[in-house]
């Protein structure tokens, strides 16, 4: 079926913060590339079925770069990073950083992790309960472990994370909102690669220094590119995946107890938890370098093609019940840390970080349960495409 002369406003409205828009679900059945107007005023399209989605996240002809001349955008507020360069600049600056930010470095890091999660539950039953388990736990987890990995110092979250907060915004900020939080992140990130230059440490930023000491071809410039991206997609997408992640345990108390009752069902269950549970819109923008055609609908070349993760994670077409929860799903391979060159830097961090996470606190608290009823749940960025719960009161 050919793309229809409707064109939908998106980002789509979420009626229910657990679950993804419905129009979604709708498009991917009755239109294969469906019309979209982003919040820009810019024209684009979008594809919501697994085959297509996985297509144009790994076709070279669909770019990353939101800066090529007359293209559309997503957003008029962009920054430069190994995430929105296509080869051979991507390439580089990804084999020089998985020189030092690899599977390994971070499996050796799952104990401190463990620390770092049993420390946060211990202030949160200190308190007592109710508690709202985003920031108690989803927010400073993922935030902790980011910062000491990249050697960010911990006095200075609380400004890190305001900034952070506002570049990951589509419609939530004004452009010189936008504008002030990039340039100030930017500013400190330089400041902290001088200080790792002058006093390294065996953080990943030192690392990362030392091999632009090393590499001709490795900037200061890209070495805070590589940091600020690594900051950005290490505290906001994995706050978000954390909390919704405990929040979908919470509201299939079956499958909590299958958990319990099997703990080796933990690494799975991340999957599952990745696939099912909607932390954000998550649709990746792409440009077309060339007239491209899906299915039976031509897309000209420099066109936005938006390609939903989440869509495509719940398409029957690729996987059984889609919509159920099965934390032993074979074969899961989901696309909620995306696909091709472009497939997520931190994928073994967020990994680990969710069985570490989940796996502490539920034999912290085996009476874990929501202290509120689910439909008073709201998010907290709704300008964002990486939203996640404004809070998950919880007791226990």
């Amino acid at each position: 079926m050919a793309a229809s002369d409707t064109r939908h406003p998106y980002p789509f409205d979420r009626a229910v913060p657990t679950a993804i828009p419905p129009l979604y679900e709708e498009l991917r059945e009755t239109e294969r590339v469906a019309p979209i107007t982003m919040a820009t005023g810019d024209p684009g399209f979008l594809v919501t079925r697994y085959e297509d989605v996985r297509f144009v996240l790994s076709d070279p002809r669909f770019s990353v770069r939101q800066d090529l001349p007359g293209a559309p955008r997503l957003t008029e507020m962009t920054f430069e990073s190994v995430m929105t360069t296509d080869p051979p600049v991507h390439t580089r600056l990804r084999r020089l950083l998985s020189r030092d930010f690899t599977a390994r470095r971070i499996e050796r890091m799952r104990p401190r992790l463990e620390e770092i999660a049993e420390g946060l539950l211990d202030e949160m039953e200190k308190k007592g309960a109710p508690a709202d388990i985003v920031e108690s736990f989803a927010v400073p987890f993922p935030i902790t472990v980011i910062c000491e990995l990249l050697g960010v110092p911990m006095v200075d979250v609380a400004r890190f994370r305001g900034w952070a907060d506002t570049m990951v915004s589509l419609t939530g900020y004004s452009m010189e909102d936008w504008t002030a939080a990039r340039d100030a992140l930017e500013s400190y990130l330089d400041g902290l690669v001088v200080a790792k230059r002058e006093n390294p440490g065996p953080d990943l930023l030192s690392a990362l220094v030392a091999t632009a000491a090393e590499e001709n071809e490795l900037t200061d410039h890209d070495v805070r590119s590589l940091s600020l991206i690594l900051l950005l997609a290490g505290y906001e997408p994995a706050s978000n995946q954390l909390g919704s992640s405990v929040l979908t345990l919470l509201r299939f108390p079956d499958r909590l107890a299958e958990l319990r009752r099997d703990p080796g069902l933990l690494p799975s269950a991340v999957e599952e938890l990745m696939r099912y549970a909607p932390a954000g819109d998550g649709a990746l923008f792409r440009v077309t370098l060339e007239d491209v055609t899906i299915g039976d609908t031509h897309i000209p070349a420099n066109s936005a093609v938006l390609a939903s993760t989440q869509a495509a994670n719940w398409d029957p077409r690729r996987f059984d019940d889609p919509t159920g929860l099965r934390l032993d799903r074979p074969d899961n391979q989901h696309t909620a840390l995306g696909h091709g060159i472009h497939f997520c830097l931190g994928a073994a961090l967020a990994r680990v970080e969710l069985q570490v996470a989940i796996g502490a606190l539920l034999r912290r608290f085996p009476r874990l349960a929501l202290a509120t009823d689910e439909s008073g749940l709201r998010w907290s960025s709704p300008g964002s495409m990486l939203s996640g719960f404004a809070e998950i009161p919880v007791t226990w």
